[in-house]
């Protein structure tokens, strides 16, 4: 029977997810987020096939969602962008507290997200070596290409947009996996994108992929291409993430 605990960790809200056998046990950890406007709980499907797995799953929401949800900005994805920098930044926090609890089997860690929680996925690869798996699932790796996407589309709809903006946002490219591709490090990692997505364009995600895999650092990388799928995460995918994350955190 699947567990669910639900608590704060400081101020991150936070579901835990595991077999009932398992509380108190050390295990794998994976560290999954949601997407742009969901919540912990919306991704607890994906959660509850990774715990089958003997895997210990936290799921945080993320700053402005869920239990900690405020307005959108009017200036476009000024609220995205300061999501996935509170999301980076409270990595470690988590990370911390089941360490420090000894809770991490064989220092273990996974990470993965859908969407905005993908791209979180990829930001974190580049600073945090710990991190031994990841899932980038419908989410860019290339964040300044996103971002600079985001305000061409906003110029061309007469929707105001700092001059500053990519100043104010300048932390982006410090943690944009397609700008130091190398620090992946040859560590397991697996993508999936759908061809019709409108939201993060699969191009992105697809033109990474192929200029990484062939060097030495992406050899462990992986893609999944949803052929005619749009920004949307089916059963049998989710049940492809657990697999991937069971086979490379035993």
């Amino acid at each position: 029977m699947v567990k669910i605990n639900q608590f704060l960790i400081q101020d991150v809200p936070i579901l835990e997810v595991e077999l009932e056998e398992n509380i108190h046990k050390p295990l794998p950890l994976v560290i999954f987020y949601h997407g742009w406007r969901s919540s912990k709980e919306l991704v607890l499907t994906q959660a509850r096939k990774l715990a089958q797995k003997n895997i210990r799953v936290v799921l945080p929401d993320a700053i402005n969602h869920g239990q900690r949800h405020t307005d959108i900005s009017s200036i476009p994805s000024m609220t995205f962008w300061n999501s996935i920098q509170g999301n980076i930044a409270e990595f470690s926090l988590i990370r911390d507290f089941y360490n420090d609890k000894k809770l991490i089997k064989n220092q273990k860690i996974g990470v993965g997200g859908y969407s905005m929680g993908g791209m979180t996925t990829g930001a974190l690869m580049t600073a945090h070596p710990e991190i031994s798996a990841a899932s980038i699932i419908m989410g860019t790796p290339n964040l300044s290409a996103y971002a600079k996407l985001v305000r061409e589309d906003a110029k061309k709809r007469n929707i105001y947009v700092p001059k500053d903006f990519d100043l104010l946002t300048s932390w982006i490219r410090y943690y944009d996996l397609n700008l130091q591709p190398e620090k992946i490090n040859n560590r397991p990692l697996l993508f999936w994108h759908g061809t019709d997505d409108r939201r993060i364009p699969y191009q992105q995600s697809r033109k990474f992929f192929e200029k990484i895999h062939p060097e030495n650092y992406g050899q462990q990388t992986a893609f999944i291409t949803g052929y005619k799928a749009g920004h949307l995460v089916e059963p049998r995918l989710m049940d492809k993430i657990a697999n991937f994350f069971e086979y490379y955190l035993e």
